[in-house]
């Protein structure tokens, strides 16, 4: 893999803003919760790189929590992507039932696709940030039961609780991938 910046997910500032009842459409389904707005700022990159970042909690604790930005530094390579969001859908295997996970689906910096989704034999490509994340990375098939055929693909487990750390992966998975055109 090319030589890439030191990017460090513990270097994002990220504070709540506020918080609010919400309703949002997800695939075309009405949905009621709350919606936290969170600052982010970057020190990886230095000042002037400012976000603003949805984290939309269902009110059905069953519910997909859904990470997206809503405001983003004006720079074309991340010009797209106040249209994409992370995902973090409740695990229903023991012991991780109290978790939430998301699939780790990098950004393609190519634009030849809307995310390339990593498996088992991928995971020594990761990017050296994805290091800080290492002990909460599993398996999907570990995580979930699922008749589909990605139970290999990675996975990585938070609390459903804890929004900086969805924001982290999001940075991770998707912003430092496109300003660095990281492809595995």
């Amino acid at each position: 893999m090319p030589r890439v910046r030191k990017y460090d997910a513990q270097l994002l500032e990220i504070g709540l803003l506020n918080r609010r009842p919400a309703s949002w459409t997800f695939a075309g389904k009405p949905i009621t919760g709350e919606e936290a707005l969170y600052s982010v700022a970057d020190n990886n990159v230095g000042p002037g790189y400012r976000w603003e970042f949805l984290v939309r909690v269902p009110r059905d604790r069953d519910g997909r929590i859904e990470v997206r930005p809503h405001v983003v530094p004006n720079l074309k390579v991340w010009a797209a992507l106040e249209r994409r969001s992370l995902t973090f859908n409740k695990a229903n295997r023991r012991p991780h039932l109290h978790y939430r996970y998301c699939q780790i689906a990098l950004a393609d910096p190519a634009g030849e696709r809307t995310k390339d989704v990593v498996h088992k034999d991928e995971r020594h490509s990761l990017p050296h940030w994805f290091d800080l994340f290492s002990k909460q990375i599993r398996l999907k098939e570990s995580v979930r039961r699922s008749d589909a055929s990605d139970g290999r693909q990675l996975v990585v487990l938070v609390a459903p609780e804890d929004h900086a750390t969805m924001i982290r992966l999001f940075f991770a998975m998707k912003v430092w991938i496109l300003r660095e055109a990281v492809k595995l």
